[in-house]
């Protein structure tokens, strides 16, 4: 829940150990995509462009006037309301993405990002683009060492999601984006990370196995304990292992005065996340059956494991 805050006038003079210098990275200038707040915490996305206005809540400010400025700065709009003025951040940018489908909210992109194991140089698979939100997260992670391939059935939403990578992330010459039927099958083998994103997870399994390298990393992301279920009956009937669901939840706190406790809404299920290894091998009935420990052979075994060692 967004809270109220309020917004002083400024009252500290514009000197040369308050504006930052002209070629530091708090310059706002051309092309950059800009958030103005108000004093209600409402938040607006614009970008600047030379020679053209930038509208706010019925106010215009000339964006010529605003390219040059530090990022931070407070301005009084011609309505009288005093804005605050930011490069958005990852988690500003993607509520205020322009989108013609549904998203991940970025408190599961995070949790996509270190449980997946994400990281520079990895070459990933994502499935299911829609604006571009998780692309861009992706992107970030991998560096410009890594490689990311992305699926997206629908042309239009492919469309979208590349026009708000290019402005809102920049070029990325590391990305392949790719109209096609993840259900089909994938191009790439040898593949570290997989993210999946689609109604129908668990078909994408046996693709999965073929594209990712042992090892390497699947993540599945899926609203529904139906597909859930689905999507881990599959991943454990095939060659995959250490299976984890995991489901974030965010609460906000509210701190003012005397008064302390957690806001009364709060984001939430908005989905399931599954995480899997690729195993080495399938398992097949040319390999000899071992015999299952039983469950006191378990729980002795665990015994073990938490008994304190002697000094």
């Amino acid at each position: 829940m967004r809270r109220r805050w309020r917004i002083p006038e400024p009252t500290i003079p514009p000197d040369a150990d308050t504006v930052p210098e002209a070629t530091s990275g708090a310059i706002l200038r051309d092309g950059d995509s800009i958030l103005f707040i108000d004093r209600k915490s409402r938040q607006y996305l614009r970008t600047l462009r030379a020679g053209k206005r930038v509208n706010v809540r019925g106010a215009a400010f000339q964006a010529d006037d605003l390219i040059g400025l530090s990022e931070g700065v407070i301005l009084r709009s011609s309505m009288g309301e005093y804005l605050q003025i930011f490069r958005p951040t990852y988690a500003q940018l993607i509520p205020n993405l322009p989108r013609q489908a549904q998203l991940i909210y970025p408190k599961d992109v995070g949790t996509i990002l270190m449980w997946g194991d994400i990281h520079p140089g990895a070459r990933v698979i994502e499935t299911g683009v829609g604006p571009g939100a998780t692309t861009m997260a992706l992107l970030r992670a991998i560096g410009p060492t890594g490689q990311l391939f992305s699926y997206e059935l629908r042309e239009e939403f492919a469309t979208m999601a590349r026009d708000n990578v290019a402005r809102f992330h920049g070029p990325s010459p590391q990305w392949t984006l790719k109209i096609g039927d993840a259900y089909e099958g994938f191009e790439e083998t040898e593949i570290d990370r997989m993210v999946v994103d689609l109604s129908e997870p668990w078909r994408v399994i046996p693709h999965a196995a073929r594209a990712l390298r042992a090892g390497g990393v699947f993540v599945g992301f899926t609203p529904t304990v139906l597909q859930l279920k689905q999507l881990v009956d599959e991943l454990r009937a095939g060659p995959f292992a250490a299976v984890e669901i995991l489901e974030s939840l965010q609460r906000g706190w509210h701190v003012k005065d005397r008064s302390v406790r957690p806001e009364h809404r709060m984001v939430a299920h908005s989905g399931f996340l599954v995480f899997a290894r690729r195993l080495a091998v399938t398992v097949t009935s040319s390999i000899e059956e071992v015999e299952s420990p039983s469950e006191a052979d378990d729980e002795a075994a665990d015994s073990d494991d938490t008994s304190t060692p002697n000094e």
